[in-house]
């Protein structure tokens, strides 16, 4: 009789523990003040990362245009030390270079200053957005605790990169226009400020980007037949269109038409990225588990008689995270995970609202999820706290920029980089930077630095032997070389 009552009580207890899972959630997100918990979760996961991450990834670019940019006055056309950069608009290196003005140099806090500051506007937007639907407490912050999570946000916590800051304005401009169409009038005011807003966004990346709004909220207002709504939508586009047209035209050089094309793959590109399938996986992989919670609440909102949210809230949300996302999918050359970084916001908002609607009556799924988020923010904790701790991990160009500065002030003299080489040490050099060719540099005289290619140090040092030698290498491979010309 035991052993039979053990038996059915093991299933209920099994059964009973998702909604325990539930329960523990909603009670802590009850315990303490929303806003509060959100900026201390931003600030023990990202803020340790702003001081003691070295550059890694692309980030050396950002940073050097806008070390130029403070060296040598070149603001508006930008250049990467010598070499000019006119792929896109550099808000971001605009911005950091207005931070570090008055400190007198870039460095590494102010130049991830922005880019940390856009995840804590990111997760805000994401709760404000939540209630204003009349999600619940619990329901908002999950929906903050899955863009923390997301494994894509959680590389872009201080990248110096476009992509996280371009992602939150352009779901800044839609939570702007929302709320005036959810009080069912769009003010002119308030398409000015959209204006202004995706202004901004297309000056980070350049315009292509915009089209997550563009096509999604279009596609909303054609489909709902909101037709009082197309001057406000010309008028924010022409108001984005302006700052965009004026930089192209004064930035123009004959020639930059074909690097515009290239990097709006217009024409073909320098590198090939995942086709549909690889990049569909890659992107379900890098946006769990908000993807998961998303994907439950919108089947079960399809097929559920009762609904909590406005039908059309939901049509909107969906035009503005899939439209453009699934035009991504298909364009030539393939895509990255980080492309969908817009669509990484209104996914969390779908899954904040999957917990009102699934946590009650399908605690079995919502609890799997739970653990998962709670597990990838330990692991996210955990990572940003050890980064003091291993300094070649986390900060290896800055180590290495150490040492190198060290041998540069004791034997002066310029440095020269040739090729695609060091970009995330370059920042953390002293003096004077410049590119040359190969041949540029067989011509120079020293005292000099160089970093190479190891094939092209080895057959540098054999062009000009005796004046030459490779001093040591460099890059996490060792696949460069530091290079020092004598007199």
């Amino acid at each position: 009789m035991t052993q039979t009552m053990t038996s059915l009580a093991a299933p209920l207890h099994a059964s009973a523990l998702p909604a325990r899972i539930v329960a523990s959630w909603n009670a802590a997100a009850a315990r303490w003040n929303p806003i509060a918990v959100i900026v201390v979760a931003w600030a023990v996961l990202a803020v340790p990362l702003v001081f003691f991450r070295g550059y890694t990834s692309h980030e050396g670019l950002a940073v050097s245009i806008a070390r130029t940019a403070l060296e040598t006055g070149d603001w508006l056309t930008p250049h990467m030390y010598n070499v000019r950069f006119v792929e896109r608009p550099t808000l971001q290196s605009w911005i950091i270079a207005a931070i570090s003005a008055p400190f007198g140099e870039v460095n590494q806090i102010t130049a991830r200053l922005p880019s940390v500051l856009f995840l804590l506007f990111g997760c805000l937007l994401i709760y404000w957005l939540l209630r204003r639907v009349a999600a619940s407490v619990s329901a908002a912050l999950l929906g903050v605790a899955l863009f923390l999570a997301c494994p894509l946000v959680m590389r872009s916590y201080v990248m110096i990169t476009a992509d996280l800051p371009l992602a939150v304005l352009l779901f800044f401009a839609f939570v702007l226009w929302w709320s005036g169409y959810a009080q069912e009038s769009v003010s002119v005011s308030r398409w000015l400020a959209i204006g202004v807003v995706l202004a901004l966004a297309g000056l980070l990346k350049g315009p292509q980007p915009v089209g997550y709004f563009a096509l999604g909220v279009g596609l909303f207002v054609v489909g709902t037949r909101s037709w009082r709504q197309i001057p406000g939508l010309l008028l924010a586009g022409l108001i984005c269109a302006v700052p965009l047209v004026i930089w192209y035209g004064l930035t123009y050089a004959p020639g930059d038409e074909a690097t515009w094309s290239a990097f709006m793959r217009l024409a073909q590109p320098r590198e090939t990225f995942s086709g549909p399938i690889g990049a569909s996986l890659r992107v379900i992989a890098d946006t769990l588990p908000a993807a998961l919670l998303a994907a439950a609440f919108l089947i079960a909102y399809g097929f559920r008689e009762k609904r909590f949210v406005r039908p059309q809230f939901m049509a909107a949300l969906a035009c503005y995270a899939f439209v453009a996302a699934v035009l991504i999918l298909f364009w030539p050359a393939g895509s990255t995970p980080r492309y969908y970084l817009p669509m990484v916001l209104p996914l969390c908002v779908f899954g904040g609202l999957g917990y009102d609607q699934l946590s009650v009556r399908r605690p079995q799924l919502v609890a799997p999820i739970l653990v998962l988020t709670g597990g990838l923010l330990i692991y996210g904790l955990a990572y940003s706290l050890a980064s003091p701790l291993f300094p070649q991990q986390f900060r290896q160009a800055e180590v290495e920029g150490a040492q190198v500065t060290a041998l540069m002030e004791a034997a002066p003299g310029p440095i020269f980089w040739s090729g695609d080489v060091a970009l995330n040490l370059l920042p953390y050099l002293p003096g004077h930077i410049e590119n040359a060719s190969f041949e540029q540099l067989a011509a120079v005289a020293g005292p000099a630095w160089m970093i190479m290619t190891t094939a092209d140090a080895e057959a540098m040092v054999a062009r000009r032997p005796g004046k030459l030698h490779i001093v040591r290498p460099l890059g996490e491979t060792e696949q460069w070389r530091l290079v020092r010309l004598d007199r």
